[in-house]
């Protein structure tokens, strides 16, 4: 009597597809969209500013102009504050983003240094508007960057050391700008004026711990 050998074969499994998931739910192909749809909400914004023209007595296009800066800068901002978890960086960037169309639009140029007093006024509306737009749209650029360069798993989710570093971006350049106020823009004081914040930033690292990973 001889025996028949049966060959089972396993079933094919078949491919399906991966979507990659990052923190809080939000997957890679929705931060893309994100990206794009504020793309062309800056493109438009800017298409509008410096395209258009904007008197100074008619309000209503100065009100038309402002809510598009605002939903402009809500659709930026809000998902970056809630994917990071970090409070006041919507609100940080909305005024940012605002201040700078008016200061682009209506806000003359200086004409004189940091020491003449009548223009000191617009030095400050330009280094408000140039910290508070560079340290909020530098989050995610010190956030990718950190995670690229640290292996400490605390360290390159840590969202404060993101800010941290965005702020500090923001503030060199702030003090670039002072220094060409002042009209002392050289090379012997950039150099110390950028090694002082990174220096500032190594401190920073190394005394300072991480939070805990999200």
């Amino acid at each position: 009597m001889t025996r028949t050998r049966t060959r089972i074969t396993p079933p094919r499994n078949t491919p399906t597809p991966i979507t990659v998931v990052t923190q809080d739910g939000v997957s890679r192909t929705q931060i893309l969209l994100w990206f794009v749809l504020v793309g062309f909400a800056w493109l438009g914004l800017g298409t509008m500013v410096f395209n258009g023209v904007w008197p100074v007595d008619e309000r209503p296009k100065q009100i038309v102009l402002a809510g598009v800066s605002v939903i402009v800068g809500m659709l930026t901002y809000v998902p970056m504050e809630y994917y990071f978890r970090a409070r006041g960086l919507a609100m940080r960037g909305v005024l940012g983003l605002f201040l700078t169309v008016q200061i682009v639009l209506y806000v003359p140029t200086p004409t004189n240094s940091l020491l003449w007093v009548p223009d000191v006024p617009v030095y400050l509306l330009v280094s408000m508007a140039l910290y508070w737009v560079l340290s909020t749209l530098c989050v995610p650029l010190t956030y990718i960057i950190g995670q690229m360069v640290f292996r400490q798993r605390a360290r390159r989710y840590d969202v404060r050391r993101a800010w941290r570093q965005a702020s500090e971006i923001g503030l060199t350049v702030v003090g670039l700008f002072g220094l060409f106020g002042l009209r002392a823009l050289t090379p012997l004081l950039i150099i110390p004026w950028i090694l002082m914040i990174v220096i500032a930033e190594v401190l920073f690292l190394s005394f300072f711990e991480p939070p805990a990973t999200r």
